[in-house]
């Protein structure tokens, strides 16, 4: 009975241990790095379209950018997701500035960067 009861509580710490653990880790992804940039990765070269899951019309505005050509959701109502593809000529400066206004909207776990291939 003693030995139960030992590893009872051993478990119990472990599971509290874990629990805090990816608490810890969940903010501070959430918080990104804390170097003052976006959270979401950016890949180094382009061309790049901002996907975005959820309702891309809840950050049209963030689509007349400049650097910004095309912008489409999903054909599903309500929208799924969408992206926003940035202008062949757009630099890693841009996209950052668009992909912080999406996440000034939206959460920006819901938030990724692809390369997209060149058009021909």
């Amino acid at each position: 009975m003693r030995d139960r009861a030992k590893r009872t509580r051993t478990t119990a710490v472990v599971v509290v241990a874990a629990l805090v653990g990816s608490s810890l880790l969940g903010a501070l992804a959430a918080f990104g790095s804390g170097g003052g940039g976006p959270a979401v990765e950016i890949p180094a070269q382009g061309p790049w379209t901002v996907l975005v899951a959820g309702d891309l019309r809840t950050v049209a505005a963030c689509a007349d950018d400049a650097a910004v050509v095309d912008a489409y959701v999903s054909a599903d109502a309500p929208s799924a997701g969408g992206g926003i593809v940035m202008a062949s000529d757009a630099r890693v400066a841009d996209v950052e500035r668009v992909v912080q206004c999406v996440g000034n909207v939206i959460d920006p776990a819901m938030i990724s960067v692809v390369r997209t291939p060149p058009s021909a």
